[in-house]
């Protein structure tokens, strides 16, 4: 039995598996109403989309959404409302008042985008903050749609750190073959064998990177009425494996590196930087703990999902990993976690160089794991390996530059 290596197709690479999804329940029951209705400060609105009313909008998006401003925009829903779901009842106020006029609501305008092509753009001078690693609030953020509702389709703003490597093939054609986060406005963190060794060789040289991704089948992205700004593709200034990562040994040790792009990323709604677990915020990963991988989870040869995924899968303890791996003769060091081991639930080739995730109590992202390797795809008894990311910190920050 060989170990499939999740990036590339090579004699490590193994059947795919999708992801397979937990959905949670509504967070708030709806209350009935028609067209007009009243908002929680007993003022005439409009039942309308969330995404149609400008003045709740901007609350959804506030970094830090307080635990009054959630009530108010759970009162806030309504039933029977024209666009898109989840609706409310719109009118000028941000919060609860104690004014109640009937005032009517703000006029309704529609946010939907059109995307249009991007252009690979040559590197250029940095902002100055390359070495700059964000901190909560800036970095982190929970999908805008989380703060209303829990659906059953990913939200299109649903971890917008997420990226996608493109190569160019020997015949000359663009593949998207493995993933990525944003850390800071210059910055994505991968996986070493992402950016050197057979990658190289057996697919072709990194080319683009691509922020902002949901569905890559698409040209525009859109649930419904609702549709993310256009894709930003940018080239990139230099590739930095971790200097101890070594390509063609099976241990996968030290299987990180950080992309460098050629220029400055502008933070919108779908792209925003993942927190890290720095030493003064970082916490314990404990044995059974759920964390969320994330990635589009297809091989060269066929694509599995072309909309963004995520899956919750267990950590698990490692020396029960290390023992397991051991019968394939790899062996694992500490700065490897390992997590999943369900059947057909897991990472998998295409992902390579994404995330392995943890929500913290206050909401905020922060990026745990590097998909790594494992022994096959879904195997029952056989979790998927990572390289833990809290054990790399001193090193990224050593690394970037301004």
């Amino acid at each position: 039995m060989r170990l499939s290596n999740r990036g590339k197709s090579t004699q490590f690479s193994t059947l795919q598996w999708p992801f397979f999804f937990a959905f949670v329940a509504a967070l708030f029951s709806t209350a009935t109403a028609q067209a007009r209705c009243n908002n929680p400060n007993r003022k005439i609105g409009y039942c309308v989309s969330i995404y149609e009313c400008p003045s709740l909008i901007e609350v959804v998006r506030r970094y830090d959404l307080a635990p009054r401003d959630r009530e108010f925009l759970q009162k806030s829903q309504c039933t029977n409302g024209y666009g898109q779901s989840p609706y409310v009842c719109c009118t000028p106020d941000k919060g609860f008042t104690s004014s109640n006029d009937g005032s009517n609501p703000m006029p309704v305008t529609s946010t939907t985008t059109t995307r249009r092509p991007s252009i690979v753009k040559p590197p250029s001078p940095s902002n100055g903050k390359g070495n700059v690693l964000p901190v909560p609030p800036a970095c982190g953020p929970n999908s805008l749609d989380n703060k209303i509702y829990n659906g059953k389709d990913t939200p299109l703003d649903q971890y917008p750190w997420m990226v996608l490597l493109e190569y160019t093939q020997k015949n000359g054609k663009p593949i998207l073959n493995c993933g990525g986060s944003l850390i800071n406005q210059r910055y994505v963190l991968t996986a070493g064998h992402c950016v050197v060794g057979a990658i190289e060789t057996e697919v072709g040289p990194l080319s683009t990177i691509h922020l902002g991704e949901y569905d890559i089948s698409t040209e525009i992205d859109c649930i419904q009425e609702d549709c993310n700004k256009e894709v930003v593709k940018l080239g990139y200034e230099q590739v930095i494996p971790h200097p101890q990562y070594q390509p063609n040994n099976n241990n996968r040790h030290h299987d990180i590196a950080l992309i460098r792009m050629a220029e400055d990323v502008t933070y919108t709604d779908f792209i925003r930087p993942v927190c890290l677990p720095m030493a003064s915020s970082r916490q314990a990963i404990n044995v059974g703990e759920l964390l969320t991988v994330a990635g589009w989870g297809r091989t060269l040869l066929a694509r599995q999902s072309n909309v963004k995924q995520e899956l919750a899968v267990p950590v698990v303890d490692h020396d029960e990993c290390a023992r397991k791996f051991s019968s394939r003769n790899v062996n694992l060091i500490t700065s490897q976690l390992c997590a999943g081991g369900e059947f057909s639930k897991d990472s998998c080739d295409g992902d390579s160089g994404g995330p392995l995730m943890r929500q913290s109590d206050r909401n905020r992202w922060y990026l745990e794991g590097v998909v790594s390797f494992g022994n096959r795809c879904g195997l029952e008894g056989w979790p998927a390996v990572y390289t833990r990311v809290a054990d790399y910190v001193d090193w990224i920050e050593q690394t970037l530059r301004p």
